[in-house]
């Protein structure tokens, strides 16, 4: 019984697919017919305007038939207008050429006027320097005229110096004959060995001691002109100290007046350069600009397309207007094809309808008798079916059943995969372990580094090795430089403000003491500080040199002279020829005259009219 169920069942499946296979098939149809029928009454609405379309189809042929000739005229005129450019490319790159010619011809003329402007003044500069020339030259005279004196009186006092301890002599030798007549009286005279009475050893004393006399005032007189020759020369040497730059005024004076010649002498080769060529080229080019007389070939070019171009009578107006209306009017071709088109496709699309709406009636029939069939054979399944077993509380618990089996598999896989998932977290827990105490070595070595390259470790060590022998160093220098009165020491230990703190902070202070005691570096005065800069770098570098196993080769020291008086600039001296035998070469840089003598060879860089000079002395 069962089976014959099934069957009436599949039988009402096969009714149900036809019913819904033949509704799909005349909903489809019926909807193609809707859709033919809004195609035919869009074809009659173009039918009806059919008149109205082919009168905008013969204005729109009109029109393009317009543009077409217009079209053949434009494009001659494009190419007229394409060879119109090169002339007129040429015309305008020579414009632009001489307006540029112009323009820097103008620059020139302004830059010649303002230096010829500022050229009225050096008349005024050169005769100040010349005026500076001949006063150097009159107190290089004086200067002569006071070395010749100072000659003189140093020769004078050479003879008075030489003459006073011969005299003193011949005083020593007097007073001792003297002393011996006094006490040779009653014996014979112990200078000739004649017997000696007592008047005439009285009248040769008396005479000695005239001699004496006259001996001792020449030799007190000797003393005193060496004292007036001392005085006397020392306010030459005043006077001459004065005129020690003299020589550096003069040679300056005759730089500056030689340069302000020069300057002149260009400005008047300029100015006259500009006259002979750079005015007329001026004027020239300015005619040409304003006359438009320049490019001539080019311009007759230019004129003869362009008289081309005019009796094209090409209008771009015009041209426009009728693109514009061809362009309006180009839906009317569209509109011409849909007007045959329709009448084309009306016949067959009526034809269409007719056979689709046949179709349509006919599929409704069939679907009437295929729901009669349907609900009979319905009823019948239901009839049976009523005398069969529960089948559905059966399907349920069938359903209960595997559903409980697939709830116990799920609980299998979940346990197998704790286990795997425990497996895995065992793994890498060792590997976390190993990772953990491999850190912890590295954290170890690291923070051993951390405290050896601190301030406290090799840096600390590597400065208290150097200290002593950078402080040893710069003390030697700076001792030269200061005559003995100035030394250097570092600190590297100072208390805490905390007195209750028995230990010390590490600190790296420098300590400068002169005659008057120790004192901080700002104390001291710009020339004191030079010299202790000077010490204390030329002491590292020389340090760092050893250490590294080098030599230095080079020592620059490049002005901070000016903060020197004239004793710290000769001890300055003392100490760069101090340490010459270690180095290949030492360049000083300087602006000061007094020490331009001072080296055996100098490189002078002079600013002049045409760029610096280097001349090497």
């Amino acid at each position: 019984m069962r089976a014959a169920l099934d069957e009436q069942a599949k039988l009402l499946n096969t009714y149900q697919t036809q019913i819904e296979t033949t509704t799909r098939n005349r909903d489809r149809i019926q909807e193609t017919l809707a859709a033919r029928r809004e195609e035919k009454a869009g074809y009659d609405r173009v039918l009806a305007s059919a008149e109205a379309i082919e009168s905008a189809y013969r204005d729109w042929q009109a029109a393009h038939t317009a543009l077409d000739a217009m079209e053949a005229v434009a494009e001659q005129f494009r190419q007229r207008e394409a060879l119109r450019q090169q002339p007129l490319g040429i015309i305008q790159a020579e414009e632009a050429r001489l307006k540029e010619a112009l323009s820097t011809l103008e620059k020139q003329h302004t830059a010649l006027q303002e230096a010829l402007s500022a050229g009225d003044g050096l008349a005024v500069q050169l005769a100040a320097a010349q005026e500076q020339i001949a006063e150097a030259h009159r107190r290089l005279e004086q200067r002569d005229a006071l070395q010749e004196e100072a000659g003189r009186l140093q020769a004078q006092q050479a003879e008075a110096k030489a003459e006073n301890p011969r005299l003193k002599d011949e005083m020593d030798e007097l007073k001792a004959r003297i002393d011996q007549l006094q006490a040779a009286e009653g014996v014979d005279c112990p200078l000739c060995g004649q017997p000696l009475s007592a008047d005439e050893r009285a009248a040769l004393i008396d005479r000695l001691h005239q001699e004496g006399v006259q001996l001792g005032d020449r030799f007190r007189a000797n003393k005193q002109l060496l004292v007036d020759y001392e005085g006397a020369l020392n306010q030459i040497g005043a006077q001459l100290a004065d005129l020690n730059g003299v020589d550096a005024a003069l040679r300056a004076a005759t730089r500056q007046a030689d340069s302000i010649q020069l300057q002149m002498a260009s400005l008047e080769s300029q100015r006259q350069a500009w006259e002979e060529s750079g005015q007329p080229r001026l004027e020239k080019i300015r005619t040409a600009l304003e006359t438009g007389a320049f490019a001539p070939e080019a311009r007759a070019r230019l004129a003869e397309i362009d008289a081309e171009l005019a009796a094209l009578g090409y209008d771009l107006a015009a041209h426009e207007q009728l693109r514009q209306a061809e362009s309006a009017g180009r839906e009317a071709q569209d509109r011409i094809q849909q007007l045959a088109q329709a009448r084309a496709a009306l016949g067959q699309i009526e034809r269409e309808i007719e056979g689709l709406a046949a179709q349509v009636t006919d599929l409704e029939k069939d679907l009437a008798a295929m729901t009669a069939a349907y609900d009979e054979a319905a009823a019948s399944f239901a009839a049976a079916e009523a005398d069969l077993p529960d089948l559905a509380e059966a399907e349920a618990d069938l359903h209960d059943v595997q559903e409980q089996e697939n709830l116990l598999r799920k609980e299998v896989g979940m346990a197998t995969q704790d286990v795997v998932v425990l497996d895995s977290l065992k793994t890498r827990r060792a590997a976390l372990l190993e990772e953990r105490e491999g850190m912890t070595q590295q954290i170890a070595d690291l923070k051993q580094l951390e405290r050896a390259f601190g301030k406290d470790g090799i840096p600390a060590l590597l400065i208290e090795q150097a200290l002593p022998e950078i402080e040893q160093s710069t003390n030697m220098l700076l001792s030269r430089l200061s005559n003995g009165r100035m030394s250097f020491n570092f600190v590297t230990q100072r208390e805490y403000k905390d007195a209750s703190r028995e230990d010390r902070k590490e600190t790296l202070d420098m300590v400068i003491s002169d005659s008057v005691g120790q004192r901080d570096y700002e104390m001291f005065s710009g020339g004191e500080a030079f010299r202790v800069n000077f010490s204390i770098r030329l002491a590292l570098s020389q340090v760092l040199a050893r250490r590294a196993g080098a030599r230095l080769q080079t020592l620059v020291i490049d002005e901070g002279f000016s903060s020197q008086d004239a004793q710290g600039l000769q001890r300055l001296v003392e100490a760069i020829n101090l340490v010459q035998d270690d180095f290949e070469k030492i360049l000083v840089i300087t602006h000061l005259d007094e020490l331009k003598e001072v080296f055996p060879t100098r490189i002078e860089v002079e600013k002049t009219a045409q760029g610096s000079q280097v001349q090497v002395v």
